[in-house]
């Protein structure tokens, strides 16, 4: 990658707010001292409105693993949560038992 791809690539992502500078460094084998040098010339050309459209690097989002399709076990985990919601229901009606209380919340009810 060239490093004009490179520093477009570091400003857009920098200005989308979610990484910071000595992550992008890190990331680009670059010195973090010269991205800030590269934001703070961006920032001036744009406050002068000497920015030029050039053409937007987005930044790739990190590719998740494709889900299982295997039925069976698709089933077991279903048994298996299922399970796990009649333990929790059968927890709430001990302690509501146990304690005089309405763990529930009703349906339709303002928050005070």
């Amino acid at each position: 990658m060239k490093e004009e791809e490179v520093k477009q690539r570091v400003i857009l992502e920098y200005l989308a707010g979610d990484v910071s500078l000595r992550t992008l460094a890190a990331r680009y084998k670059y010195d973090h001292n010269l991205l800030y040098r590269w934001i703070m010339a961006h920032h001036k050309l744009k406050k002068e409105g000497k920015l030029l459209n050039q053409a937007r690097v987005i930044p790739t989002l990190p590719v998740q693993p494709p889900m299982s399709t295997d039925v069976a076990w698709l089933q077991e985990e279903l048994r298996i949560a299922r399970i796990q919601i009649l333990l929790l229901e059968a927890t709430i009606e001990i302690s509501d038992e146990q304690f005089g209380t309405d763990m529930r919340k009703k349906a339709g009810t303002r928050q005070s």
